[in-house]
């Protein structure tokens, strides 16, 4: 059946040559195959209207044949496209780069792959099997860990290196050789005519899963592949500062590839414990101090516990309750830089007591009356 040219970019039989640019461009994107849910039929489709209706001659032609177009093509009507199948076809003004699954431009090689890939089948790029998938887990570490950095053991199921063979794929006492499917070249090779000429298409060849080499005898734990679920127990690192929520990354502990390429990455999640004394914001810590009265009245030295240890810290006489005490250094490092640290608030909590002696009490009235103070003891609270 002919095809209809305007219909499949989605224009009117009048659009002008930006807008026949503009439809191929939203077309391309939508349909591209290196894009989930492209179509190679219907990006080809699009790109077929397109070399027809962005060219004057080929346009006029087309619309003077009408339904008989596609036969005059193929009769060599005057399109050019017997010697080049794609004459006159302008790829600069368009902007591919978010089509490569590898996040390069998918017009930024040789057009041959590109078209191949195009029309029957995708080829199966090699870089897509050279890294293995990245992992990640959950990892929970106390306050103190997360302040000062540690070390922790952790064990994982994964797919891993086989340990028979090693990655090799190869049975004890075998070797590992050229695939004889597709001698080495990793890729099978076909062409077929269509109306745009001769196009040869790739694909990764099925027998060794275009790696080009295959073993001579298959490792009877891993069948060949070089590759086995597996548990392994790795020591990680946990960096000093690092915060609730952030993730800490593990260089190649991940999947590894087919037939032991590169591995993945795995990347722990870290949940960091509270603490029952200390709070953290960003890299400084908060904590409170009970401070009697009479310490607060008077002025005293107290020993405070910090996550360094204890130190001394001075309260001057008439410290009223809510007073901070900043001490410098003691708070979280900075991530990556250990040698630069937040500081620690200590908050004065000034603790009125709720049971008081005789002698104590006669104190604190001697107090009042000294200062010329109004008291009224309750007699039933203080018995």
């Amino acid at each position: 059946m002919a095809k209809d040219y305007y219909d499949i970019l989605g224009i009117s039989k009048s659009a002008s040559a930006d807008e026949i640019k503009r439809a191929f461009r939203k077309k391309a994107h939508e349909h591209h195959p290196d894009k989930g849910g492209g179509s190679a039929e219907k990006f080809k489709e699009a790109n077929e209207a397109y070399q027809v209706l962005s060219d004057s001659e080929k346009r006029q032609q087309y619309d003077t044949y009408g339904q008989t177009f596609e036969q005059s093509a193929r009769g060599g009507g005057g399109f050019g496209w017997q010697g080049d199948p794609f004459g006159g076809f302008d790829f600069g003004g368009f902007d591919f780069g978010d089509f490569s699954a590898g996040g390069g431009s998918a017009f930024g090689g040789d057009l041959g792959d590109i078209f191949s890939d195009i029309f029957g089948g995708r080829r199966e790029r090699a870089s897509r099997r050279s890294r293995g998938i990245d992992l990640e887990m959950g990892l929970t570490v106390n306050f103190e860990e997360a302040v000062f950095g540690a070390e922790k053991q952790i064990t994982l199921e994964k797919q891993d290196v086989c340990k028979t063979c090693t990655g090799s794929g190869a049975a004890t006492g075998s070797k590992v050789v050229t695939c004889p499917k597709c001698h080495g070249q990793g890729q099978i090779v076909t062409s077929r005519r269509t109306i745009f000429g001769v196009i040869q298409s790739r694909a990764s060849c099925d027998r060794c899963e275009g790696t080009g080499k295959v073993p001579e005898i298959a490792c009877p734990s891993c069948s060949g592949k070089g590759v086995k679920r597996q548990e392994k127990t790795i020591l990680v690192k946990i960096p000093a500062g690092i915060a609730h929520g952030q993730r800490v990354r593990v260089a190649g502990e991940g999947e590894v590839g087919y037939r032991g390429s590169t591995p993945g990455d795995l990347f722990l999640k870290v949940n960091v414990k509270p603490s029952k004394e200390l709070t953290r914001d960003g890299f400084n810590l908060y904590k409170e101090l009970p401070v009697s009265f009479v310490q607060a009245a008077l002025g005293a030295k107290v020993v405070v516990k910090t996550l360094d240890g204890n130190i001394e810290l001075k309260i001057p006489a008439g410290t009223q309750g809510g007073t901070v005490f900043k001490v410098k250094g003691k708070g979280v490092p900075h991530l990556n830089q250990s040698s630069r640290r937040g500081d620690l608030f200590i908050t004065a909590r000034v603790m009125v007591p709720t049971r008081l002696s005789k002698r104590e009490k006669q104190l604190l009235q001697e107090i009042a009356k000294e200062r010329g103070e109004t008291i009224q003891v309750d007699e039933g609270f203080w018995r």
